[in-house]
């Protein structure tokens, strides 16, 4: 028989450090890239970041490769780094996924989650109508009501799939909030979401959370056609 050995771990010293300044940095990046402060395109100036933010330039590169990895921006070989931005394919990559993974979440949610989860859900679309004009607070808001959708579903690689995604789709939802009339319609498709899952209907719930995708997805894609914009 095999000889377990055990032993006892020292008490700890290790303690929690602050926030990285290179994680500060590519925070406020990324939070003006979802904004569309910076657009698509935007050539980021390593000066210009060092100066706006107090950091150092190693510091300032090494933010942008932390970016760069999650896809939000983009290494120009040599002539610097841009807003990433999505191709018209990518953008609807993104969204056929999207509607995969969402649709398999409301389904979930429905079989599992408990009525305290569905009105917590429901607060969080009260939340959603405040900032129906203000792109970024829904995108913050919708944060909010994705999380409770995923813990209501209750799998935990769902779940991770969804947040190895979050950059991604957050930078789709930027785009596609950002066009006027988008949010007032995103909301009423969100609210009937939640109505569907209030009454524990499944197949309506999965119904329109996929719809809801498609629709944002047309709406990125016609404002492409008519030359207001894209989904970069």
């Amino acid at each position: 028989m095999n000889r377990v050995t055990t032993f006892t771990l020292p008490e700890s010293t290790i303690r929690r450090p602050p926030t990285l300044i290179r994680d500060q940095v590519a925070e406020y990046l990324r939070d003006a890239i979802f904004r569309l402060a910076l657009a698509p395109g935007t050539q980021l100036i390593e000066r210009e970041i060092c100066e706006a933010t107090t950091a150092s330039r190693a510091t300032v590169r090494e933010a942008l490769r932390q970016l760069e990895s999650e896809g939000l921006v983009r290494s120009m070989q040599g002539r610097g780094t841009i807003v990433a931005g999505l191709t018209a394919r990518e953008a609807e990559d993104i969204y056929e996924v999207r509607a995969q993974l969402e649709g398999l979440a409301a389904r979930l949610f429905v079989e599992r989650a408990s009525d305290r989860l569905v009105r917590e859900l429901q607060a969080a679309v009260d939340e959603l109508a405040q900032f129906v004009d203000d792109p970024p607070g829904m995108i913050q808001a919708k944060s909010t009501f994705y999380d409770v959708l995923f813990e209501g579903a209750e799998n935990t690689e769902l779940h991770r799939v969804a947040i190895g995604l979050r950059q991604r789709i957050t930078l789709a939802q930027s785009n596609s909030l950002s066009i006027p009339g988008r949010g007032e319609h995103a909301l009423k498709e969100i609210q009937d979401i939640v109505s569907a899952v209030a009454r524990r209907d499944a197949e309506e719930a999965v119904r329109l959370t996929v719809e809801h995708i498609q629709a944002a997805s047309r709406a990125v894609s016609e404002h492409r056609e008519v030359g207001q914009g894209s989904a970069e």
